[in-house]
Formats: C-alpha cells, structure tokens, sequence
C-alpha cells in the first residue's frame, strides 16, 4: 500500500473511487489521508469512494468505519504469538471469506466478517508462517469466534 500511496497516488485514489470495502492496517489509512487520528482519518478514506473503510490495528483489533457510524472489535486474547508475519493478509482472508461464503454485504454481515477476520488472524500468529492454519476445522474457527463475542459482550 505505502508503493500506491507514495508513488501511484493518482491511480490509487481513481481505483478507490469503484471499491466497496477498503481495508488497510492503521498506519496506511493515517499516510493515506493525511490525519493521525484514526477514526477521521478513516472518515476521510470514505469521502475518497468505499462505502466501508476496515482498518486493522494489529494486537488492539480492528476499526470499521461506514457513513452511518463505526464497529470496533477487538483483537482475540491470544496468550502466545510466534509470528505476526502474515496476520493482516489472513484478516482479508477471514474477512472476504466470510462475505464470499454467505453473499450477504449488509452492515451487520460486514460487522461478523470483521470478527471472523479477527478470529482467522489469531490463528495465523500462534505458529510460524501458515502453520497456524494448515489444520484448522470449521469448529475450531466457530468456537474462538463464540469466544471472542463472549470476552467482549457486555450490556448496556
């Protein structure tokens, strides 16, 4: 991102114009609009075309911004990370797979495919490269989402 931002900001900013979910880790939405501060920087990113600005912020989570509001979700509790190479690229895996295997791009479906980004990242980072995925079962990915909604579920 930083190459598109840095040298090809004009055909960056044309492509984003036809994108419908833009996601990028914390540091590129702060390069891309020109803010330090996250949420109005990804406010910005909206006014540059997606519909949906998903900003990952590593270990604290990630930050979904839409013109009527925003999610935060946090990142899952894990309690050894090997390797956080690769953990942003399995957040867009988990997160499009979600979209992709229901078909369902309302707000709240966007809202689950972020926590399912989450989830699929927290595997990657506990082993070295993809080994943190190679034996994964649906249930395995199912139950650390249920447990991920139930250390961050709270009443108002």
């Amino acid at each position: 991102m930083n190459f598109w931002i840095d040298g090809k900001k004009a055909a960056l900013m044309q492509t984003m114009r036809g994108v419908d979910v833009m996601i990028m880790n914390d540091s590129e939405c702060r390069e891309l609009a020109g803010e330090p501060n996250l949420i109005k920087a990804a406010r910005m990113i909206l006014e540059m075309g997606p519909t949906t600005v998903v900003v990952k912020k590593g270990e604290h989570g990630a930050l979904m911004c839409t013109a009527d509001g925003f999610f935060s979700a946090p990142a899952y509790p894990c309690e050894s990370v090997f390797d956080p190479t690769g953990a942003g690229d399995s957040f867009a895996g988990g997160f499009m797979g979600h979209l992709a295997a229901t078909g369902d791009t309302s707000e709240s479906n966007i809202r689950r495919a972020v926590i399912y980004g989450t989830v699929m990242a927290s595997f990657s980072v506990e082993q070295f490269s993809v080994d943190g995925m190679t034996r994964l079962e649906r249930s395995d990915i199912e139950r650390r989402f249920r447990m991920l909604k139930q250390v961050s579920h709270f009443e108002p």
